[in-house]
């Protein structure tokens, strides 16, 4: 089963398309969907495949020296003689996977098969494909300001989760709402959601699905993919524990993790830089360092710590009815809210783009404000900048998931807030919500050209 990834596909058509020899790097972390990709792109194209293996450097060539059907004892030299040949007689795509265990293999693997990019297969059509989960790896051997291979590298495909009307392809047999809650669980992960697929599960069935942490079951859970980047985990997992339950600044995680600020920021840029925080700032503001804030990238991570880790003893217990009844249904909502808004930025994104609506948007982001003493922030779900037909345009964005349709004093907040910062422009106002509009709102939305009303019915189709 293969679904999505044509973005992808077409990029890797478009280098596969040259016929001098290329490196193409394709990294992303577990169960993002790249070994299947590779494998859907190489079909009815003469390749040879090589996952590599975490072991000695002489087993590491016997493995390699199987694809090509070469005995055992071989000298890495002689492997890559082997593709030469090959590739004397045609075009070739050669594609190692888990590639920094073979550049660990060996002390000299790493470069001796830079030796052969830039030596003997320069003028032949050799297409190099370098795939792998560890960030830091990746960095370290291939992508990296150090690294030898970088200033020869002519693909970097860098696969994340999908977006929501990818990741929908999953849900053939689910309604729209169930559609967003698998979506929220699985976090657009692929592996994850193929799980899901074959079990065509709604969400209650998802969790046990994608969190039994049973032999075999565990290898996507967040705090296993983590382990292969990070050797002490403890620190982090505190600090994503807090950021899953809405903590997303400094000074509130350093005191939920008791360390002090200087000591919180350098472990959230470990993070960031295995991408599994990111960082915001309001988009009006970039430059204020006061209104910076974290978040966890993936949701199905963040809902791995919200309500997995929080609830661990019934967690492992395996009371899945009691998890979900007790503990994950009843705050299903506002942990649904940050999917909710992602789904509808992608949305306007999307019918932006292919111009459905009456703004073009460049850029999207958020703005809020601080109430330090309460510890809390007010403002925008999504602030997005671009034109229009009169000039330049902004757009402000309040998502609304909850079981109730919204009414027209919801719209006159959101006109109301825009008031707090400069507004360049023509300004568009946009209201998303699970469970449609009061009649109030609809008919004022009707009379005026710049309110949008969006529902996720409407996200899905």
């Amino acid at each position: 089963m293969f679904i999505g990834r044509e973005k992808e596909l077409k990029e890797l058509e478009t280098f596969y398309k040259k016929d001098q020899c290329e490196v193409a790097v394709v990294k992303g972390s577990l169960g993002m969907g790249k070994t299947a990709l590779l494998r859907r792109f190489i079909q009815d194209k003469g390749s040879l495949y090589f996952c590599a293996y975490e072991t000695t450097e002489q087993q590491e060539i016997d493995m390699f020296a199987s694809v090509l059907h070469l005995g055992t004892g071989r000298t890495l030299e002689e492997v890559l003689d082997g593709i030469t040949r090959r590739a004397d007689k045609g075009k070739l795509l050669v594609v190692i996977d888990q590639y920094p265990n073979f550049a660990k293999a060996g002390t000299a693997f790493n470069e001796t098969l830079l030796s052969y990019v830039t030596g003997q297969w320069a003028q032949l059509p050799v297409k190099l494909i370098l795939c792998g989960d560890a960030f830091l790896l990746m960095d370290k051997f291939v992508c990296g300001k150090k690294a030898p291979w970088k200033a020869h590298i002519a693909l970097t495909l860098q696969l994340g989760a999908m977006g929501f009307q990818e990741s929908a392809a999953f849900f053939p047999y689910a309604g729209p709402e169930d559609k967003a809650k698998l979506y929220g669980i699985s976090g657009g992960i692929p592996g994850q959601m193929a799980r899901l697929y074959q079990a065509r599960a709604l969400p209650k069935e998802a969790v046990p699905i994608l969190f039994d942490g049973t032999p075999g079951q565990s290898a996507l859970l967040p705090e296993h993919i983590m382990g292969l980047e990070l050797r002490e985990l403890s620190y982090y997992n505190c600090i994503l524990s807090a950021m899953a339950q809405g903590m997303n600044r400094v000074n509130q995680l350093s005191a939920a993790v008791g360390k002090p600020k200087d000591v919180i920021v350098p472990y959230l840029n470990v993070l960031m830089a295995i991408g599994i925080v990111a960082k915001q700032n309001a988009i009006t503001e970039e430059s204020n360092r006061k209104k910076t804030r974290y978040f966890i990238v993936n949701s199905n991570v963040a809902f791995w710590y919200r309500y997995l880790v929080t609830n661990r003893e019934v967690y492992l217990e395996g009371r899945w009815d009691d998890l979900w009844e007790q503990r994950i249904e009843p705050d299903l909502d506002p942990f649904m809210q940050q999917v909710f808004i992602s789904i509808a930025r992608e949305h306007m994104e999307e019918q932006s783009h292919n111009g459905r609506m009456p703004f073009s948007i460049e850029r999207s982001g958020n703005w809020w404000t601080n109430d330090d003493e309460a510890g809390t922030t007010d403002g925008f779900d999504v602030v997005s900048l671009g034109t229009s037909e009169s000039g330049n345009a902004m757009v402000f964005t309040l998502c609304f998931y909850n079981s109730e349709p919204v009414e027209i004093a919801e719209i006159k907040e959101l006109i109301e807030k825009t008031k707090q910062l400069h507004r360049d422009g023509e300004v568009f106002y946009v209201v998303c919500s699970k469970n449609g509009f009061h009649e109030n709102a609809v008919t004022v939305a009707a009379t005026i050209k710049n309110i949008i009303l969006i529902e996720l019915k409407d996200m899905c189709r």
